[in-house]
């Protein structure tokens, strides 16, 4: 996609009509119901075929193209969410579909439990896209929406595609509509850049060819607050998506700042400042810019990070002599350390339950992710024999974690399922490093 077709800020589709809802999931008891339905982390994978678009042996090669594409891309946000096995399409490239009428029984007795089909046609906006999902035991169709916008935004289309098929097994957003914000190496400068989860459309948002670090989302997924050098020290700023607006948001007196967070309510952001010696951790008011000192410890307090319910924050701090992970409550008392794994912990993240913690923790002289369960007190290590992986971050679903690596001799970014599985490289075109998922 390019990115003339996209506004200033990081709308997933901009310039696309609202989508025309064709048939909701049913919710009447004596109505079909989808087969098998998703819910908590341990589940057994729904097998889902998902056919061709198709399109008008008039259509323009395009349109042709934008339905290949739609396809693909659907076939690996499902089969990366971990909720879905794809099934390969020669399985079923005998089935016969006439007159765009998919025999689902077919697909039932080849083991599919949903199907999805659909069209990609010519419109005045461009193109008109038609998504459907239907059930192949009680051949119903479970829902489908209609799509219109320029043909640059297919995969964008794709992406809300996957979205409504997550929903409708799982009632809840999977990521493919998230995007993830890192820090990239441009020329020597470190530059503030967003992309889709799965690397594409990479987007620059700063540059000023300065050191720009520490990016975090907003809840609401339209700004942006990070740390940037553009004025000599560092300095907390807030970029807005709406209309690419920069703001220097740093308090009065607290020039010296690094790793904002935002509160889960978007009304205040976390972080720390050393401007009067010791690293201590602040709470920003976003709205009226004012600031108060939450720790006041002898060591140095950093990476404040807000806990689902915004309750409490978890941060890092070498009050004990070495640094490690602490939490304590969101006003700054309750103080209380958390697992003594390694020599060196930091860069705490939550998870959307609010019951694991991963962190980076150094080991042997290189970092590896660890995940601490607050139920339990179990810490699970991750990743391992893999050079440094340092700064993790939970997708929204808490199905997945984004953290930078250079265990290919430079860093780049990578996501891996909760366990540790599934551990892949994001391809950039620099090295990235300090991700964060959106909400």
């Amino acid at each position: 996609m390019t990115r003339r077709h996209r506004r200033t800020g990081f709308a997933l589709l901009a310039g696309l009509a609202a989508a025309t809802l064709l048939m909701a999931a049913p919710q009447d008891p004596n109505e079909p119901q989808i087969g098998l339905k998703i819910s908590g982390t341990a589940v057994r994978k729904i097998p889902i075929a998902i056919l061709p678009f198709q399109t008008s042996s008039s259509d323009s090669s395009a349109i042709r193209g934008a339905s290949d594409l739609i396809r693909t891309v659907i076939s690996g946000d499902l089969e990366y969410s971990g909720l879905f096995n794809v099934l390969p399409p020669s399985l079923y490239n005998a089935v016969t579909i006439v007159s765009g009428r998919v025999p689902l029984r077919d697909f039932a007795a080849l083991g599919a439990q949903g199907v999805v089909s659909g069209s990609v046609g010519r419109d005045a906006a461009g193109i008109v896209v038609e998504g459907l999902l239907s059930d192949s035991k009680s051949e119903a169709l479970v829902a489908g929406k209609r799509y219109r916008g320029d043909v640059a935004l297919a995969r964008d289309i794709a992406h809300r595609i996957s979205n409504d098929i997550t929903i409708a097994y799982t009632g809840r957003a999977g990521v493919s509509l998230s995007r993830i914000v890192m820090v990239g190496k441009v020329a020597g400068a470190k530059e503030i850049h967003v992309m889709d989860y799965d690397g594409a459309d990479i987007k620059q948002i700063t540059k000023n060819k300065s050191i720009n670090v520490s990016p975090a989302w907003s809840p609401d997924g339209k700004r942006l607050a990070f740390i940037s050098y553009r004025q000599g020290t560092p300095r907390l700023y807030v970029y807005s998506g709406d209309d690419g607006s920069l703001r220097d948001a740093t308090p009065p007196g607290s020039d010296l700042c690094v790793a904002p967070d935002w509160s889960p309510d978007g009304r205040f952001i976390a972080f720390s400042s050393a401007t009067s010696g010791e690293s201590e951790i602040f709470v920003l008011d976003v709205s009226t810019g004012r600031s108060r000192q939450i720790t006041f410890s002898k060591g140095a307090d950093t990476a404040p990070v807000w806990a689902p319910s915004g309750r409490e924050i978890a941060f890092t701090s070498d009050r004990s002599g070495r640094p490690m992970v602490y939490v304590m409550d969101a006003e700054g008392a309750n103080v209380r350390r958390l697992a003594s794994s390694g020599d060196y912990n930091d860069s705490p993240a939550w998870s959307p339950d609010g019951d694991k913690i991963a962190f980076a923790c150094q080991i042997d002289g290189r970092f590896d992710i660890l995940v601490y369960e607050i139920s339990t007190g179990r810490t699970q290590r991750l990743t391992q024999n893999s050079a440094n992986n340092e700064g993790p971050r939970w997708s929204h679903d808490g199905r997945h974690i984004v953290f930078s690596s250079n265990r290919t001799g430079s860093y780049r970014i990578y996501t891996m399922d909760p366990d540790g599985n599934r551990q892949e490289m994001i391809p950039t075109p620099f090295e990235a490093t300090m991700p964060d998922w959106s909400r």
